[in-house]
Formats: structure tokens, sequence, C-alpha cells
């Protein structure tokens, strides 16, 4: 006689905490990349480029 209960699928298999930690890891490190590449790109913007044309003069000045 078969037995009435039913099996429950395996479903999705855990994690090892292992793969926690490096899956949490990874994920801090790319938050940290975008964070400085936001730093980079708000820094770049204040370079005025146009600043070294008039800080040296292309010239020497006559004495």
């Amino acid at each position: 006689m078969q037995s009435r209960l039913k099996r429950a699928p395996a479903g999705i298999p855990r994690q090892s905490q292992d793969a926690i930690e490096r899956s949490t890891r990874a994920h801090i490190l790319e938050t940290a990349d975008a964070a400085r590449a936001e730093q980079r790109r708000l820094s770049d913007a204040a370079i005025d480029s146009n600043a070294s044309k008039w800080r040296y003069s292309a010239v020497p000045p006559k004495a």
C-alpha cells in the first residue's frame, strides 16, 4: 500500500555560510567601487580644464 503522505519538493537549496559571506563581501565591494567612481566623477567635474593655459605661458616673458 502506498503512503498517503506527499513528499515536499526539494525546493531551493540552502547556501553555505561561506557562500553567503562571499556574496555579502562582493556586494560591499561593488557598493564601495560605485561610491569611489561617483567621487571621482565629482572631483573630475570640479577640475578646470582651461586653468593650465592661463597659468603657464607658452612664450617666456621678455626681460
